[in-house]
């Protein structure tokens, strides 16, 4: 093996890539790349770029994360954590020229609008902005900021308005946009509202997961990467040319999304999407597990394709076969549905044969009878032939029988529920082409002692004592935690006896 003093220079980058990665999330990850800078001269030219080319203000937390309150501290401290930044380092050394990419990280406090104020004077008139073409600002929820204050309303609005524009002016060749708060404060909405506006016409992509609006007088015709929350009907949505698109997300109100936002030729009737390739339609709930009962609308009067769609996700909307229909004659690879399983029967529509992979998921607490679930996983996984099939089921409350379901295509099963490691295993007979198993007991072990634990382990040693003809060959079991220490070996010894191929297993807390 050469040492890594001989490895190349583009080598070399293609591993300090991967090592500062998440350098551009947010300052903490951004200090933990600064030690390769440090290594020898070598190093330090070959990251410098990867490293520098960030700046960051605030410390919340990481903005490709999910919402959730960040640690419990008090006022001060999170007022400290909003000014701590490497744009001090940047200028004094001379590499802030060099940026592409700013990410602003903020935690509202009482008054918001000092906040930007704040942000205003910390990015200045510096003419070294005109590099930045990234912006990436989040607004943290707190439990001090659940209700935020403004101390001379509709004037703080015009004021928030106000300094949006001027640092539109300063980042003046930003064409990345992400915007992401789940603070239904006016203030805010309009600070994100008039900054979405003044970049809207310029941007490649953008990342809008806030309650404002853009509208829908504002157009672009350069968009190729979207995600956008809140889209509305036609008129808060901004009017988007579908033919740059190649990947979008949205996350509608259902009852009032319009395809209309993407009529941009209105001489025809046709909305089409020539070059997407990846399409993700969401329910509005945030970051909840939510089936929406209402159906997104179909307009009659337009006529539209995915000519080249590759990639379809539906979370927890409401399909239905028209909707389905609309990607019938697309050259899909992978479908992903979360959602009802008796909707899930309207993906039949499309030629799932010709997929690499389709994953169905139903991890939420539906009404649904036994006999109905057997019936309709059945009807579903009786005759696909695509290379990977995977179901993700939540069977809580649920008293199914191994002998009444038969799923043949599947390949990957994920079971969820309190107690299942019997009911795991005795559907193994009943999935022939399965080789991937992974159970999600999450009160499993959770009362047991080091003794009741062996003689339930002794009962399913007796039940499964025979090898089975499966051909598992991965299982990952997730339990309570703070079970006893000898339930995760018990559990490892009956999978491996039970599953012969069985190669890898793995076990984990169930969160």
């Amino acid at each position: 093996m050469a040492a890594i003093d001989a490895l190349t220079g583009d080598i070399l980058q293609c591993i300090f890539r991967i090592v500062t990665a998440d350098a551009h999330k947010c300052l903490r990850y951004w200090k933990h790349a600064l030690p390769v800078l440090a290594i020898c001269r070598r190093w330090r030219e070959l990251t410098i770029h990867l490293v520098y080319s960030t700046v960051i203000i605030g410390d919340g937390p990481v903005i490709e994360s999910s919402y959730m309150p960040v640690d419990v501290c008090t006022s001060s401290d999170i007022g400290a954590r909003n000014q701590n930044t490497n744009m001090d380092l940047l200028l004094s050394t001379g590499y802030i020229k060099h940026s592409r990419e700013l990410v602003i990280t903020q935690t509202p406090t009482e008054y918001p609008i000092q906040l930007l104020v704040f942000i205003k004077h910390a990015l200045g008139n510096f003419c070294e902005w005109t590099g930045i073409r990234v912006l990436r600002l989040s607004f943290c929820t707190t439990i001090y900021n659940y209700e935020l204050h403004s101390e001379n309303g509709r004037e703080d609005n015009a004021r928030a308005a106000q300094i949006a524009q001027d640092i539109a002016e300063v980042l003046c060749n930003v064409d990345t946009l992400a915007i992401r708060t789940m603070l239904d404060n006016e203030m805010l909405i309009k600070f994100a509202e008039t900054l979405g506006r003044c970049y809207f016409g310029q941007l490649k992509d953008v990342w809008w997961m806030t309650p404002a609006c853009i509208g829908s007088d504002c157009t672009s015709t350069r968009l190729t990467t979207c995600l956008l929350r809140h889209a509305n009907n036609e008129q808060s949505m901004p009017l988007v040319r579908p033919q740059q698109l190649k990947s979008m997300r949205l996350v509608p109100y259902t009852n009032k999304f319009s395809w209309q936002c993407f009529h941009f030729d209105k001489q025809s009737n046709n909305i089409v999407f020539e070059d997407l390739t990846n399409l993700s339609l969401e329910s509005r709930h945030y970051g909840i597990r939510v089936p929406d009962d209402t159906p997104i609308l179909l307009e009659n009067e337009l006529n539209i394709s995915f000519p080249n769609l590759r990639h379809l996700s539906l979370i927890c909307v409401n399909i239905t076969p028209d909707i389905i229909q609309l990607f019938a004659a697309s050259p899909l690879t992978t479908v992903v549905f979360e959602g009802l399983l008796e909707n899930a029967l309207h993906l039949q529509v499309l030629n799932l044969n010709r997929l690499s992979m389709l994953k169905v998921s139903t991890w939420f607490g539906c009404t649904i009878s036994d006999e109905k679930f057997c019936t309709e996983s059945n009807a579903l996984f009786q005759s696909i032939e695509c290379a990977v099939v995977v179901f993700s089921v939540d069977i809580d409350d649920m008293a199914i029988n191994a002998t009444d379901v038969y799923w043949p295509c599947l390949t990957h099963l994920e079971l969820c529920s309190e107690y299942i490691e019997d009911l795991a295993l005795d559907l193994v007979p009943r999935v022939p082409n399965l080789v991937y198993l992974r159970v999600r007991a999450f009160k499993a072990g959770k009362d047991e002692t080091e003794q009741s634990a062996q003689e339930y382990f002794e009962c399913l040693r007796q039940k499964y004592s025979q090898p089975s003809q499966s051909n598992i060959t991965n299982v990952v079991l997730s339990f309570a935690n703070g079970r006893p220490k000898s339930f995760d070996d018990l559990a490892t010894d009956l999978f491996v006896h039970y599953l012969p191929k069985l190669r890898n297993i793995k076990l984990d807390n169930a969160v």
